[in-house]
């Protein structure tokens, strides 16, 4: 019988179709590039951190030998004290635990190698499903940890100064008692050769698969509504509503929650009595912007911090009147250096000193408040393009909505809505994780001269067609209240 491995048990505890789907390989993964510099970076931290046992053994060093089995005589061996990637196999599931300390008395320490920067419920329910299977080898465990990499590490420094360990013993235990009281039926109903029939729960709101599984026959389910929390949608769910239409009407909705409903019931498309106003309020010149961004796990240049975010790149387009663009400014970063002073002193020249700014969402906000704090000499005029910037999703999502939306508001969910002549498809680069890779490959200097060149020209394209959709955004809102 096939094992079941941490994903499928983890995911059954929160949906067991899920779980099901998990253990069958039902769920398609798409190939791309964030995934690809995330299994790097992954790869990295956990070679770094095997680095501080240098007498430890693999367990998957030997090729002759099941790895199971392999590590079942390491800990038997009472001269081997450390195993890397531990293979433990018991009662049809399966788990590989990064480190493995044998102790004098037989037990043993249980280390797992984390990227993040702090404990996390996800890092226990982890080593929960880990200690649950030492358990049920009949090894005693001493002692479960967690390394997490170090906000005070700097590129150059040695590995020891790479992490910092977390004793979450306690805490594990305890999940493990939860874990194992679900041991039996889980593993009955993972091994079913027929799919668990699915049950519409909270927790089906974000489910990749929630359009093929609860909700493939449902229209406008009560998940499209924004920002339902999840006692009333447990309320909902309760009473088998599931639908936006059958909502009570004496149910304690939003504003903006009952905009969606009136717009399921009368299948129309919702427009704010202030949207014109709104628009007429904004004055020309008009910028629109974007910006791409690293963050990588592990510092790619000096004196920066794991997990710090790193500007790489803008796009502006500048309108004199909406929906003409008069002029384009776009910048990218140097990939072997950390630019992000010339970034910003670049972004200042360009924008000038008037005119609404266009940005969608709040990062590039958020952004440019850190640059004035990073860079005093240009803090004055970074501070005065914040006062600046307009959110354009917050006037989407205050002041018109289409069903189609589904209660989101992201630009790659309005554009191809509002206008059905633009599409991402046809880019190299389509997604901003994608872009955030293809840079950090250049930085990590894993791309050619020639790659190099070719993904500059992919990362311009991609962000200048999010400051392009803007423009066609603010052109669309203002056709419709009659302002151009």
């Amino acid at each position: 019988m096939e094992t079941i491995g941490k994903s499928a048990f983890l995911s059954y505890l929160e949906c067991p179709t899920l779980g099901w789907m998990t253990k069958n390989k039902k769920i398609k993964r798409e190939e791309n590039l964030s995934g690809k510099l995330l299994s790097l970076e992954w790869k990295n931290v956990r070679n770094n951190a095997y680095q501080l046992f240098p007498d430890a053994i693999d367990a998957q060093s030997d090729h002759s030998i099941d790895p199971v089995e392999y590590t079942l005589q390491l800990l038997q061996n009472h001269q081997t004290s450390t195993i890397l990637k531990a293979n433990f196999k018991a009662e049809g599931f399966f788990t590989r635990i990064d480190i493995v300390k044998r102790l004098p008395d037989g037990s043993v320490d249980l280390f797992a190698v984390k990227s993040g920067k702090r404990s996390k419920l996800k890092y226990i329910a982890d080593l929960a499903f880990a200690s649950m299977i030492v358990l049920l080898k009949g090894i005693n465990i001493n002692s479960v940890s967690i390394m997490h990499v170090s906000e005070k590490y700097r590129l150059g420094m040695p590995q020891s100064k790479m992490f910092f360990f977390t004793d979450c013993t306690q805490r594990v235990e305890s999940m493990t008692a939860n874990f194992l009281t679900s041991l039996d039926i889980a593993a009955k109903d993972l091994s079913s050769e027929t799919i668990l029939p699915p049950r519409l729960a909270v927790r089906c709101k974000n489910c990749p698969v929630f359009d093929e599984c609860a909700g493939k026959d449902l229209e406008n389910s009560i998940f499209d509504l924004p920002h339902l929390y999840p006692e009333a949608a447990d309320d909902l769910i309760a009473r088998n509503i599931l639908a936006i239409k059958d909502i009570p009407k004496d149910f304690e909705l939003s504003i903006n929650q009952q905009i969606v409903v009136g717009c399921v019931e009368n299948n129309s498309v919702y427009v704010s009595h202030r949207l014109k106003a709104i628009i007429e309020s904004i004055k020309p010149p008009f910028y629109y912007l974007d910006f791409e961004s690293l963050c990588p796990i592990l510092p790619i240049y000096p004196n920066t911090a794991p997990h710090t975010q790193i500007l790489t790149q803008f796009s502006i387009h500048k309108c004199l009147e909406i929906g003409v663009v008069d002029r384009t400014f776009e910048y990218i970063a140097d990939p072997k250096i950390n630019d992000e002073y010339e970034v910003a002193k670049r972004l200042v020249e360009d924008l000038g000193n008037q005119g609404a700014i266009f940005a969608y969402a709040d990062f590039e906000k958020r952004t440019i408040l850190r640059l004035a704090d990073d860079f005093e000499d240009l803090r004055e005029k970074l501070l005065d393009i914040v006062s600046r910037i307009v959110d354009l999703e917050e006037i989407i999502r205050e002041n018109y909505y289409d069903i189609r939306f589904r209660g989101r508001s992201s630009i790659k969910t309005v554009l191809p809505i509002l206008i059905n002549d633009m599409s991402y498809d046809d880019l190299e680069i389509s997604q901003g994780g994608d872009a955030a890779a293809a840079f950090a490959f250049m930085a990590m200097g894993l791309y050619d001269e020639d790659n190099c060149r070719k993904t500059k020209e992919n990362l311009l394209k991609y962000c200048a067609q999010d400051t392009m959709s803007m423009v066609r955004i603010h052109q669309f809102l203002a056709n419709l209240v009659g302002k151009s």
